[in-house]
């Protein structure tokens, strides 16, 4: 990895596309937009200022995400509290863009706002697996958790969305013959 051998030119490009992957991930840690990006360029710090700690290539993204996440349990254990205000457009503007219609719009934001609403865990798994289409196995990793927790997890965050949806909006359930 160039980065690590004191290359400027490619350590800057490697925070340049980390800090997309970075402010995901802290803006699902964080549930908050402002929160998410003084994290992200927390971690971004860490990142350069420790080039000499970066993994080989194939173990960056893992090692990334840890330490993003550890950086956001550390931010929860500084204020002894959670905050799940996220701006659901937020969240929405990577996946939808300049040609989603009104009404699309808002079903992603009512599904944003029923994600934020999800324990962190489930959160998190939900956010990997699902809306980024990392493997259960490689989440898993990533987590350092069973494969199994994995799976576990993703099963309650999917059944305590669809929950939410049927009963605060009962028109979307499908009739069944």
């Amino acid at each position: 990895m160039r980065a690590r051998e004191g290359d400027d030119a490619a350590l800057a490009e490697l925070a340049k596309t980390s800090a997309r992957f970075v402010r995901r991930w802290a803006l699902v840690q964080m549930g908050d937009a402002s929160e998410a990006d003084d994290l992200t360029q927390d971690v971004l710090i860490r990142m350069i200022q420790n080039t000499d700690a970066l993994p080989d290539p194939t173990r960056f993204a893992p090692w990334l995400y840890r330490v993003t996440r550890n950086a956001a349990t550390d931010r929860f254990r500084r204020r002894a509290r959670w905050r799940a205000d996220a701006d659901p457009d937020d969240l929405v503007s990577a996946s939808a863009g300049p040609e989603a219609d009104a009404a699309g719009g808002e079903l992603m934001r009512l599904l944003h706002g029923l994600f934020r609403d999800l324990p962190r865990r489930q959160r998190e798994v939900f956010d990997l697996v699902e809306l980024q289409g990392i493997p259960a196995n490689d989440v898993a990793v990533l987590l350092r958790i069973r494969p199994a927790s994995v799976r576990a997890n993703l099963f309650k965050a999917r059944r305590n969305l669809r929950r939410r949806i049927l009963s605060d909006h009962p028109e979307l359930a499908e009739e069944r013959p």
